[in-house]
């Protein structure tokens, strides 16, 4: 199992304020108190559509899995959809880990970014692809250059040069082309990144559906368990070998 450290691009934004949307607890602040933070902060906050900075780098580190997702996935955001942005330190292989995007529907995880400076960059684009990204509060080349210039320390020059190249020509096409054009470049990997139960209802499902099911469940806790050393799931293995074995003989 690959340790994990939260990127220190994350860390350097978090302290610089950079996720602190409201600068209060939420609840505490009344609905005039709460615009004015919007009008007077989206310059100063990464304040994206694309992502919401909706854990602090202390709940992140307390994190130490669920029920839910894939151990070894990280989350550190969200898309306010029920969606995730996690770190797989599992796919690491340069100084930054990578960052899947886990669909809660699906129960997929898609490789997102190679680092957290692309995850950056790649949702600022994805904001930016809105037609009115500072809605009534700004327009949004001051959105976009106040956000460039808190990110530009952070990134590549290769990064930089495309976005660079985004703001001569600014505009929801030019953003979208330019995070599909980021997407190519990034393998194609991914991952069941939710777990799957170790029994299923019998009485609703045919028996085909149910084999596949189990096997599928065996194979995720199989892999956990023997290939990345996860001896805890080793009882819902074990669960799942015996819920399939209730279906007798194959």
């Amino acid at each position: 199992m690959t340790a994990f450290s939260i990127p220190t691009t994350f860390l350097a934004l978090e302290n610089a304020g950079r996720f602190n949307y409201w600068g209060a607890p939420y609840v505490t602040l009344t609905e005039q108190q709460r615009e004015a933070r919007i009008r007077t902060h989206m310059t100063q906050v990464l304040w994206w559509r694309a992502i919401e900075w909706d854990r602090t780098s202390a709940e992140i580190i307390a994190f130490s899995g669920d029920d839910f997702l894939r151990p070894g996935l990280v989350p550190f955001g969200g898309n306010g959809y029920g969606d995730q942005y996690c770190w797989y330190p599992q796919w690491q292989t340069g100084v930054d880990m990578p960052v899947v995007f886990v669909l809660h529907d699906e129960g997929r995880g898609q490789l997102f970014a190679r680092d957290f400076a692309e995850c950056l960059c790649r949702c600022f684009l994805r904001s930016f692809a809105d037609e009115d990204p500072g809605g009534p509060h700004l327009m949004p080349h001051v959105l976009w250059d106040a956000h460039f210039e808190i990110l530009q320390p952070f990134l590549t020059s290769e990064q930089v040069d495309v976005l660079s190249d985004v703001r001569g020509h600014l505009s929801a096409t030019a953003c979208d082309e330019a995070d599909t054009q980021i997407a190519a470049s990034i393998p194609d990997l991914s991952l069941t990144a939710i777990q799957p139960p170790t029994h299923y209802n019998h009485e609703y499902l045919d028996r085909v559906t149910l084999l596949r099911l189990y096997d599928e469940a065996f194979s995720f806790f199989r892999e956990l368990v023997e290939v990345e050393g996860r001896g805890e799931f080793t009882r819902k293995l074990e669960e799942v070998k015996a819920a399939k074995a209730k279906l007798g003989p194959i």
